[in-house]
């Protein structure tokens, strides 16, 4: 089933959740340990991460250096294929990443490719981030010959709707249902709300079918954010992404690096148990199941969880 559908017929019921391959050297019942259970509970999608190469050394050959580089989470296609094989009959599929970070436009069409010989028929389509190394340059620099822009991937990725390949001059459609992010509190690189929505209006137009949020903590964010996108005439479903705080470090960690703001009274509850680890973390997940209950309240399309370094999803579930 693609993502769309599920979302349109949910009624607000639907929940997914995102996860990461396992690191080099792990097993996929890494995957499975996690998976199992949220599947028990009724999950209908998973989100799988890519990760990028990066630099980890180099080598001399005649005098010559060359950089040596590897994915420390490789498999995002190999999880897909085993998400398909042990849970495609209880209706479960998988959503891989596509990103900008690394790839060609031919090599992000030869993915595309075996995601589709495989079956997975629902992607997310995002830029990524810079490159390992560039994350301080000021600007996204795409590798030569890829994309600069999710839109720009997103508009390959419709192309193959209509049999529209980079390497041949024909081909058979792969019709893919296409997610793509959003930012209710705004991207970092943004100079302001209003160009960031001229240019999720531009991702949408391309083919993005529904967007997902980054996390956020406070749902008037969300709120505020549904309410530029009527007024900017986006109308596809926007799906609240959710992460529960588990440690007091977070109040630190999460903002810096996913640019979210954690509303005072979340960071006062965490700091009264700053010394008592699973009372941080009992309070991370009411305060997130407060959240998921307001938004089924106010008629949010489905729920998606971060699920990725043992976060507790599957209490949340259960609690709801």
């Amino acid at each position: 089933m693609k993502a769309i559908d599920a979302l349109k017929q949910s009624n607000g019921r639907l929940i997914s959740v995102e996860i990461e391959p396992p690191m080099v050297g792990r097993s996929i019942k890494e995957v499975f340990d996690v998976l199992d259970p949220l599947v028990g509970c009724g999950i209908a999608y998973v989100d799988i991460t890519y990760h990028p190469e990066q630099i980890i050394g180099d080598v001399k050959v005649n005098g010559d250096s060359f950089p040596v580089s590897m994915r420390k989470k490789p498999g995002t296609v190999g999880v897909a294929g085993a998400i398909l094989g042990r849970y495609g009959s209880r209706g479960v599929v998988p959503v891989p990443h596509v990103i900008c970070t690394g790839f060609t436009k031919y090599s992000t069409e030869e993915y595309l490719i075996e995601l589709g010989f495989l079956g997975v028929e629902n992607v997310m389509a995002l830029r990524g981030d810079p490159p390992r190394g560039m994350e301080s340059e000021q600007s996204f620099c795409p590798a030569p010959g890829g994309h600069a822009h999710a839109n720009e991937l997103v508009m390959q990725i419709a192309d193959l709707k209509r049999g529209i390949y980079v390497g041949a001059e024909s081909g058979e459609s792969i019709d893919f249902c296409v997610g793509a992010g959003c930012y209710p509190e705004g991207h970092s690189e943004s100079r302001s709300l209003a160009e960031e929505m001229d240019w999720l209006n531009v991702k949408v137009d391309a083919g993005a079918d529904y967007l997902t949020t980054q996390m956020f903590f406070d749902n008037q964010a969300y709120y505020h954010f549904l309410n530029r996108c009527a007024r900017a005439r986006i109308n596809v479903p926007i799906v609240p992404g959710l992460k529960p705080l588990t440690s007091t470090n977070q109040l630190r960690v999460v903002p810096e690096i996913f640019g979210c703001s954690i509303p005072d009274e979340l960071a006062r509850r965490v700091q009264k148990y700053r010394n008592k680890p699973d009372d941080v973390r009992r309070v991370g997940i009411e305060w997130c199941v407060e959240q998921c209950l307001d938004l089924r309240k106010n008629n949010a399309p489905s729920l998606h969880f971060y699920a990725a370094r043992n976060a507790p999803i599957i209490e949340i579930i259960r609690a709801l």
